[in-house]
């Protein structure tokens, strides 16, 4: 089809007649193959844009560019109207009294995050700790202050902070406990908490703005890193399974050190190397490190004498593992399907 004036006057008309008959998905998705595909009417005629002459090409250009977008746009709208059309006639045939009682009991189950949680907390008993909780809106004081990480330091930028209009900040991390522990002054200090945490982060299928996490304290004298790894192997493998291997690598985080992150043989690949994993074998699944001597001499210990460390990993992620459920969203979004019966107590 040549671009002169006549023939893109008869192509509108033609399209006009073709949209007027299209009545059903069938009959869209065959005005869709010959008006907007890529080997379609309107495509066909960009491509003959090179033998325009100059001075008439921008004005065919625009016309070709108004019929494109009335095009697309009618597609878009009876797409929207047929998938109304469905949803309507679904719901008609499929009515159901919602007042009547219901066939089940519908007791529900235990979220996979307080399944973890729990199982966590049983692990640790026999240990002597204690289960804690401590505001999820928090000073600054003690989610980042006292916790060796001062104004302007990296860290504080990357852990992406709500701030609330009171100077408050919703808190970044479990490890705002460990703070308000600590402020306490007494000994031995044994305590875990679990709880809700907030990133202002972009969500994707491994990372929410609202999470759960989990942390351990132990400060007394005599604690040495070789207690903090004979601790985590044995949480590890009372999670995981006795024969899972565990290792531990070198890390940084401003409230502890020595930092280490502990990690074991991937799940998936059976540490044989996989996408999951990034071909290494290996996962991190937790954070931990000895208590930092500022952090100790912030609330007034005596690092020369007391010593202690923290360990904590996300609930929500261990949990997501034990379900197959492949995004972190999903275990936020009370689908009972995600549910698996096997980790019910």
């Amino acid at each position: 089809m040549s671009l002169s004036t006549e023939s893109l006057v008869a192509l509108k008309e033609e399209f006009e007649r073709a949209s007027a008959v299209v009545g059903n998905e069938s009959e869209l998705e065959a005005f869709r193959r010959e008006w907007t595909s890529k080997e379609g009417k309107i495509k066909t005629l960009f491509k003959g844009l090179k033998e325009v002459s100059p001075d008439k090409k921008a004005a065919v250009a625009a016309t070709l560019n108004v019929l494109k977008d009335a095009a697309e746009n009618f597609v878009r709208t009876k797409e929207i109207l047929f998938r109304q059309k469905v949803t309507a006639d679904a719901v008609s045939k499929e009515f159901f009294d919602v007042s009547l009682p219901a066939k089940q009991s519908g007791l529900g189950r235990i979220h996979p995050v307080t399944v973890i949680e729990r199982r966590i907390a049983a692990i640790l008993a026999p240990f002597g700790f204690e289960v804690v909780h401590g505001p999820e809106v928090e000073t600054e004081y003690f989610c980042f202050d006292a916790l060796n990480i001062p104004p302007h330091h990296p860290a504080r930028d990357m852990q992406d902070t709500f701030y609330t209009s009171t100077g408050h900040v919703l808190r970044t991390h479990t490890t705002s406990v460990q703070s308000r522990v600590l402020a306490k002054g007494e000994l031995p200090v044994k305590v875990a908490s679990f709880g809700r945490v907030y990133r202002n982060e972009t969500e994707d299928p491994s990372h929410q703005a609202m999470f759960h996490q989990f942390e351990l304290i132990w400060l007394e004298e005599g604690l040495t890193l070789a207690n903090l790894m004979g601790l985590i192997s044995h949480i590890l493998k009372a999670v995981y399974g006795k024969r899972r291997k565990v290792r531990f690598v070198p890390k940084f985080y401003p409230y502890t050190e020595p930092s280490i992150g502990p990690q074991i043989d991937c799940v998936i690949c059976r540490g044989t190397g996989c996408s999951s994993c990034g071909g290494s074998g290996w996962v991190t699944v937790a954070g931990a490190g000895m208590i930092h001597r500022n952090v100790l001499k912030e609330f007034n210990y005596d690092p020369d004498k007391i010593s202690g460390f923290a360990f904590g990993l996300g609930t929500s992620r261990l949990a997501s593992q034990f379900c197959n459920i492949p995004t972190l969203k999903e275990v936020y979004e009370n689908d009972m399907r995600v549910f698996n019966p096997s980790l019910q107590t």
